[in-house]
């Protein structure tokens, strides 16, 4: 993923899948500059710094 697209992801009013490590996240801030977001772990709720080229777009989540 590049840095253009998870700040689109950001921003969308549709819940869009993202993953990081096979794990699914969700995107909390992207900085553009040095190419990197934080990103929290849908199921432990912790929040890391990642590389945004590691993320993966899966397309748009089902609502509950």
């Amino acid at each position: 993923m590049n840095a253009s697209r998870a700040e689109q992801i950001l921003k969308s009013p549709d819940t869009i899948g993202v993953k990081y490590r096979n794990n699914y996240v969700w995107i909390e801030n992207v900085d553009k500059g040095r190419n990197t977001a934080y990103v929290t772990y849908l199921e432990k709720h912790n929040t890391v710094h990642v590389d945004i080229d590691q993320l993966e777009e899966t397309g748009p989540m089902p609502q509950h």
